[in-house]
């Protein structure tokens, strides 16, 4: 629909004597004779003028650009004719026009560049026109006034079909992803016939390697609002954009998905371009977890790649971090997942030792630690924790009494650092 405010400017025609009307209908015939000659030249200044219009010149696009040219030409003959400006209705043309060429992602600006070398053509051929004839100041500055009107208005109508198409082109895609995210979720990839080429339209090659990408907000118990999710799933695409061809993002309840194919970016340029997105939206005050899968072999493998991404989120959640199951240590995502029964299977003793407030006990916890970072090497640990090696030493001959663990033998080392890990005490 046309701008009220645009139209009813444009509209605002001057009232003409006779004789000047008279004048300015003489032209009108005489264009309407010429109409075919001028949309020649019009579309030749088109192709001419406007790269990329030369870059997608066509036979099939030279004569709709030529019929659409004459359309005009007759259009603006009648419109001096009748001395009145097209109406809404008359104006289909250029939106159903305007709608075609943002199908065809022809740039706005190419396409007003275009309809204003028209209005160049055009009057350069009634400035011909005119030679000749009586009253030729007023009916110049008529004829001015309507085709600068008529410029305006086409332009306006132009412009608003051409972005409502474009927002009508957004919806469907977004459909479209959604609804090949889903389809590849419930593992319905075969049965649905639609699915390769929805696919193959966001360049997700059914055999390639991805990652997933999951993150969810966080926050009180309030759900993320559209806007919010929407802004956040454009923030991880941009991000992505540095690496990944064309980001595949979609937001999915109170979540944004994402599918990585590895093609161009390896494993670690995803976990990346994920930490910038996330430190970005944290800047902006958003809190935000983020879980990244291990290697989906082909899109068949992405709803394993979806739930192993969640958990991974879950994972980051404590940090508000971000989580790639490819830079974690299994023995951690192992700990990570142990469950109330691996707590009952530590002894009391254990339980006792690293539950335990006491300052005495959370020395001999620190110890063990550093023990097992520094390789079980006695000196790393006493450097680390500044003290003499001999205070190392009979700390750990503390714990082996009160654990009935040998902790100088690698196993029982592991065994009691577990303990620690899945009490939280890592």
């Amino acid at each position: 629909m046309v701008s009220a405010h645009v139209e009813s400017r444009a509209r605002s025609l001057p009232i003409l004597d006779s004789a000047t009307r008279e004048v300015c209908a003489r032209v009108a015939d005489r264009l309407d004779l010429e109409a075919t000659d001028l949309a020649a030249v019009m579309t030749a200044a088109v192709f001419d003028e406007i790269p990329e219009y030369a870059a997608a010149a066509t036979e099939r696009m030279h004569q709709g650009v030529l019929h659409h040219s004459l359309d005009h030409v007759r259009a603006i003959a009648s419109a001096i004719r009748r001395w009145e400006l097209p109406s809404g209705a008359d104006l289909e043309f250029v939106k159903t026009r305007a709608s075609l060429r943002a199908t065809q992602q022809l740039p706005l600006s190419a396409l007003l560049h275009s309809y204003r070398l028209g209005h160049r053509t055009v009057w350069e051929r009634l400035v011909r026109l005119l030679v000749g004839l009586d009253n030729l100041l007023d009916a110049s500055l008529a004829l001015t006034t309507l085709t600068l009107s008529y410029t305006e208005l086409i332009s306006a109508a132009l412009a608003e079909a051409y972005v409502e198409q474009q927002r009508q082109m957004l919806v469907e895609r977004d459909r479209d992803r959604r609804d090949l995210l889903e389809n590849i979720l419930r593992g319905t990839l075969d049965r649905q016939s639609d699915t390769p080429r929805l696919a193959s339209n966001f360049a997700l090659v059914p055999g390639g390697d991805f990652l997933v990408v999951v993150m969810t907000r966080l926050s009180d118990s309030t759900a993320p609002t559209s806007a919010v999710l929407t802004r956040a799933a454009e923030t991880l695409g941009r991000h992505f954009a540095v690496g990944v061809a064309q980001p595949f993002v979609v937001v999915r309840h109170a979540e944004i998905v994402s599918i990585a194919p590895l093609a161009r970016a390896r494993a670690a340029s995803i976990a990346r371009l994920a930490r910038q997105a996330h430190a970005e939206l944290g800047q902006r005050g958003e809190q935000w977890a983020a879980g990244i899968s291990t290697v989906c072999v082909g899109l068949g493998e992405v709803a394993r790649g979806y739930h192993e991404a969640r958990l991974a989120a879950e994972s980051a959640s404590a940090g508000a971090g971000v989580c790639a199951l490819l830079e974690t240590r299994v023995s951690e995502y192992v700990v990570q997942r142990a469950d109330s029964t691996a707590v009952r299977m530590i002894p009391a003793a254990g339980r006792r030792l690293f539950e335990s407030p006491r300052a005495d006990d959370q020395l001999l916890v620190e110890t063990l630690l550093a023990y097992a970072r520094g390789d079980m090497a006695m000196r790393v640990a006493a450097d680390e924790l500044c003290v003499h090696p001999n205070t190392v030493s009979y700390r750990l001959h503390k714990l082996n009494r009160l654990l009935d663990r040998d902790l100088s033998k690698f196993g029982d080392l592991v065994e009691v650092v577990t303990w620690a890990h899945v009490l939280g005490r890592s």
